[in-house]
């Protein structure tokens, strides 16, 4: 397909910012899109979620989208819905690829569109993929209140959310996090997708994949193949949770797990090989809802010496240290603390913190007597 124009839903800048919620540690599929014909346009970002490519900017009180490239839903028998009913099952066997898309498949192709599906499919599943039902304005305001340090950070970091994503890509994308930084699982990621994913279109020179079912990195060969692609010791997890999580229903566990509290849900995970506390917790809180969740790695256990001065000359996380500051965030922030500490996470990650100190020192500081001084 070509690519679709411009639409767009309502949603206030002051609820949803881009750039901090997509490239900030949560998911590893987005990249800047540049511009070269708009050089004075909004930011623009490319990635792939729901078997979609998508372009997203904002303006004031719009978020704005393209459709680049996309598949049709896998409803499990690739019945041209315009013509047959929808059907809800294949040989008796439920289609669970809601559990991956979060959304049921739409009734009907859209008539005489360039989009597969009507325009409220696109919307409804943007609407998920950021929360864009949780009023997060109200949130930081009761966050502020909490502590000091949020609202230091908030200033700055306004309005990330908190996405909720495909279980499956979470899953695996963060067993490929352990002893990483973002640019290397995002590599990683990709490699995943286009060694064993499914096409979706090539835009502007890139092939764009799906991320690959649970089935594709089950067979005993994928570790090997995994290994060869830079993946080191991660390669036997992937492999090793993946045929764990087909001898347990697949797409089904993920619905079950779904389904199960927090507690329940973050002990069923740690029994695959390869997920650790935290990978478990980061699941939960990006793809299974679980808004209490706290992923507590070095980074996390820095920035929780602003609430536990105990832990001050700490270093290593131990098991009762993990607990503690988990408990502590939820006993600060409530119910939602997991959405908080990733904006606090993102707040402090270096390419924000050195981007917002630039901008700062462009609008407090006075170029030409400034450049004067530092001249002498």
């Amino acid at each position: 397909m070509s690519a679709s124009h411009w639409r767009s839903l309502l949603c206030d800048f002051n609820q949803l910012q881009l750039k901090a919620t997509l490239l900030g540690g949560q998911s590893f599929r987005w990249k800047n899109h540049a511009t070269p014909t708009l050089e004075e346009g909004p930011s623009e970002f490319i990635g792939v979620f729901a078997n979609i490519v998508w372009i997203l900017r904002q303006t004031e009180r719009e978020l704005q989208y393209r459709v680049v490239g996309e598949r049709p839903y896998p409803n499990g028998s690739n019945v041209d819905m315009t013509k047959s009913p929808k059907p809800e099952q294949k040989n008796g066997v439920p289609n669970f690829a809601h559990v991956r898309l979060k959304i049921q498949e739409p009734a009907e192709y859209a008539k005489g569109s360039e989009l597969l599906y009507p325009v409220s499919y696109y919307e409804q599943l943007l609407r998920i993929y950021f929360r864009l039902d949780v009023n997060l304005e109200l949130h930081y305001k009761q966050w502020i209140k909490c502590h000091e340090h949020f609202a230091n950070s908030a200033d700055k970091f306004y309005a990330v959310r908190q996405l909720d994503q495909d279980p499956v890509e979470n899953l695996f994308s963060f067993i490929c996090s352990q002893n990483n930084h973002i640019t290397r699982i995002s590599d990683m990621v990709e490699k995943l997708c286009s060694n064993y994913g499914e096409k979706i279109c090539d835009y502007e020179g890139v092939t764009y994949c799906t991320f690959p079912s649970v089935a594709a990195f089950a067979d005993e060969s994928v570790e090997t193949r995994l290994r060869e692609l830079g993946f080191g010791y991660r390669a036997k997890y992937m492999q090793r949770s993946a045929e764990q999580i087909l001898r347990l229903g697949d797409l089904e566990w993920f619905q079950r797990l779904s389904q199960l509290d927090y507690k329940a849900a973050h002990k069923e995970l740690l029994t695959l090989p390869g997920i650790g506390p935290k990978v478990a917790d980061c699941i939960c809180l990006m793809s299974l809802n679980h808004l209490q969740a706290i992923p507590v790695d070095t980074h996390v256990f820095q920035l929780a010496k602003h609430y536990l001065p105990t832990l001050a000359k700490t270093q290593n996380v131990t098991d009762r240290q993990y607990a503690l500051v988990a408990d502590k965030f939820r006993e600060i922030y409530g119910p939602y603390a997991g959405w908080a500490q990733t904006v606090l996470f993102c707040s402090d990650l270096r390419q924000f913190k050195e981007r917002n100190r630039e901008k700062d020192v462009e609008s407090k500081a006075k170029p030409k007597k400034k450049f004067k001084k530092n001249e002498k």
